[in-house]
């Protein structure tokens, strides 16, 4: 131990003769060590940490292109019907897309991003609303009842957290 403590000693003195060798080490493991944590934590949170869904490894996202010189597309509505009633691979099929909606009722409108969602979607996910419940059947066909499940956010920024919101309806 006596020796370790030598050492550093005499590797400190020698960075203290030489105060802009000094810098440019410390700077050089300071700029590895923050390089070395961003990538870390980026492949943490994309290959290592496991989807908040419930069977991640089940899971598979379907989109379709029209054309290769062309991008991505989502999946139109027709499409996805006829995909989901000749499926004989998937346990299961839902569909979202996203959308702005126009928030009116109780205090100013307020333009807001959302997406839009087949009926199974959380269920397929299993995810639970922490007050109410999902999305019924009958409320994914054309005509069905206006249907909303609103983010933790909006509810508490808009509604002030009032549990009371839960089935009322829009003016």
């Amino acid at each position: 131990m006596h020796v370790l403590f030598q050492r550093f000693r005499h590797a400190f003195r020698g960075l203290a003769r030489q105060p802009g060798y000094a810098a440019v080490a410390v700077l050089t493991l300071a700029l590895g060590l923050g390089a070395s944590t961003a990538i870390f934590t980026v492949v943490n949170a994309v290959l290592l940490r496991s989807l908040p869904f419930a069977g991640p490894d089940r899971l598979v996202y379907l989109r379709e292109s029209k054309l290769p010189q062309l991008p991505e597309f989502s999946v139109s509505p027709g499409n996805f019907l006829a995909w989901q009633a000749q499926n004989g691979t998937f346990e299961a099929m839902a569909a979202y897309g996203g959308g702005s909606f126009n928030l009116t009722g109780t205090g100013e409108p307020e333009r807001l991003a959302g997406d839009r969602a087949t009926a199974n979607l959380f269920g397929l996910l299993g995810i639970r609303p922490v007050l109410g419940r999902n999305f019924r059947p009958d409320e994914d066909t054309a005509g069905g009842p206006p249907v909303v499940l609103l983010s933790h956010g909006l509810w508490q920024r808009r509604f002030g957290g009032d549990p009371g919101i839960v089935g009322r309806a829009s003016h």
